[in-house]
């Protein structure tokens, strides 16, 4: 019986238990790499995210003070007769003419739209108007999640530039 045992090809429990060992520290140096890679992956999405709405804001801000008239203030001005921009909510709102409405509106199958149902908001927000060369100049920095991942316009700011200028007042001899 005993030579029979012996001449049967197979492992020790001690072979298959070192075997086990080897593949369980192989699965979590895997698992700890793809945690890491997969959050590589969101922070480099969220980045790519913020710097679009950024873009997009941006360019929606530039559309709305474009054909503005009626230029009110040096800071944060109203225009068209008293409309204002206010991110106070974390999104950009028109603010005035009786009924606030989203520059960015949300998506309505509820899906997020450009916030990401809340995810990325605008930070901060400065508009300044300059009466002399008729343009605003717009910052804005928009943050993902208070993670620390943002993305700002220049230090400098946007220059936009107002094709509806203030009309010289006449003066009379």
């Amino acid at each position: 019986m005993k030579k029979k045992l012996r001449e049967c090809a197979g492992f020790s429990l001690v072979e298959m238990l070192c075997a086990v060992a080897v593949l369980m520290l192989l699965c979590v140096m895997l698992n700890s790499g793809l945690s890491v890679a997969m959050k590589t992956y969101f922070d480099l999405t969220a980045e790519a995210e913020t710097q679009l709405l950024l873009n997009s804001l941006t360019n929606a801000v530039a559309g709305e003070l474009r054909f503005a008239y009626e230029v009110n203030g040096d800071t944060n001005p109203t225009y068209n007769g008293g409309l204002c921009l206010d991110h106070s909510t974390g999104q950009i709102l028109v603010k005035g003419g009786g009924e606030d409405k989203e520059l960015l509106p949300k998506e309505k199958n509820g899906r997020g739209g450009a916030y990401k149902n809340g995810d990325y908001r605008v930070e901060t927000m400065e508009i300044t108007y300059d009466k002399d060369t008729a343009c605003f100049t717009l910052k804005l920095k928009v943050v993902w999640k208070d993670s620390g991942i943002s993305a700002e316009t220049p230090p400098e700011g946007v220059v936009i530039r107002c094709l509806n200028p203030p009309k010289e007042e006449e003066t009379t001899p």
